[in-house]
């Protein structure tokens, strides 16, 4: 994050707004800040943090009112300068205001409505107007799930301070197999995710050969533990023969509060995914923070042939904890693939 970057505060608490608005914010070089409670954006814009550049602004908040905010950042000779373009699905409340917002969106609001926001109040070139999806499977495209990923970490964080958990599937050897099968694979791996997902859950493809997996509201280790063994038990079919020579990879971590960012979080499942690799065998490796913020190795009974029991409790292996962890098979930058 560069000193001068913009700053967009997105005030506001539908998720797929939220991710709309980061992902075009993020494409437009902007750095952005999610409040998804009145309350919460009411301390926030009366604190000493930045003033932002650019405020998006639902009316229909839980908390303190929207319209109530927009009062506070008019009030403020710091904030009343700031752009703030209202969000509401009723267009009455949005005459009614007292304060006047610089522009009203009403709901659904679409990708082209918000990337015209940033054209209107940032007119540069870098605004790009990449669609959210990837072409080849249909599912997200890993800046999207950035941006959903950021939603996500503030509900938790905000809201309802729960676990979620996110997967990384490395196929980078099993897509050899697609010159041997003559097969889609990308058609073939998209369909074969879909079915064993649930329809909360979202899928990105980071880059040729691996995808992202987020699972909201987990509430025990069954849940990621029985999609990774899922996914591994449909993969070994779909090869028809022993998955020696087409392995298949995934890294899992649990996620709650403790999070501060996205990029912490893909730091975190690549270390898990590359500690998969490390052992030389199709599986996985599941990763999860302690009561003082480090990531430790938990070592799971599991396996494709069903050795895992569910609602057992598994056992914590002490001792890596995840800054420490490093081997040259190993790539925890966040940004790369």
């Amino acid at each position: 994050m560069s000193v001068g970057q913009s700053l967009a505060l997105i005030i506001e608490d539908d998720r797929d707004i939220v991710t709309l608005f980061g992902h075009v914010a993020n494409q437009a070089g902007y750095r952005t800040e999610i409040c998804l409670h009145g309350n919460i954006a009411a301390e926030r814009l009366t604190g000493l943090k930045p003033v932002p550049d650019i405020i998006l602004l639902d009316l229909g908040l839980p908390g303190i009112p929207g319209s109530e905010i927009l009062h506070l950042i008019r009030s403020n000779a710091s904030l009343k300068g700031v752009p703030v373009v209202v969000i509401t699905g009723n267009p009455y409340d949005a005459r009614s205001l007292e304060d006047k917002p610089e522009l009203v969106l009403l709901k659904p609001v679409n990708l082209e409505q918000l990337t015209n926001i940033l054209h209107r109040f940032r007119p540069v070139d870098t605004v790009k107007e990449e669609t959210p999806v990837d072409v080849s499977t249909g599912f997200l495209n890993r800046r999207f799930f950035v941006s959903l990923l950021d939603y996500t970490i503030a509900r938790s964080r905000q809201i309802i301070l729960n676990h979620f958990s996110v997967l990384l599937l490395d196929l980078s050897r099993f897509k050899n197999i697609e010159s041997r099968l003559g097969v889609d694979f990308d058609q073939n791996m998209a369909g074969m995710l879909r079915r064993i997902l649930r329809p909360t859950d979202s899928i990105a493809r980071f880059d040729r050969t691996q995808y992202a997996i987020l699972i909201d509201d987990v509430t025990n280790w069954d849940i990621p533990i029985y999609i990774a063994n899922r996914i591994l038990e449909q993969m070994q079919k779909y090869a028809g023969e022993p998955l020696a020579d087409y392995q298949s990879h995934i890294g899992i971590i649990l996620c709650d509060a403790g999070y501060f960012g996205a990029d912490e979080v893909i730091k975190d499942v690549k270390v898990a995914l590359s500690l998969a690799r490390v052992e030389g065998r199709t599986g996985y490796k599941f990763y999860a923070r302690d009561e003082f913020n480090n990531a430790y190795d938990i070592d799971l009974i599991s396996s494709i042939q069903g050795n895992y029991v569910m609602g057992q409790t598994p056992s914590r292996r002490r001792g890596l904890v995840i800054t420490n962890i490093q081997t040259p098979n190993m790539n925890i930058s966040a940004g790369g693939g």
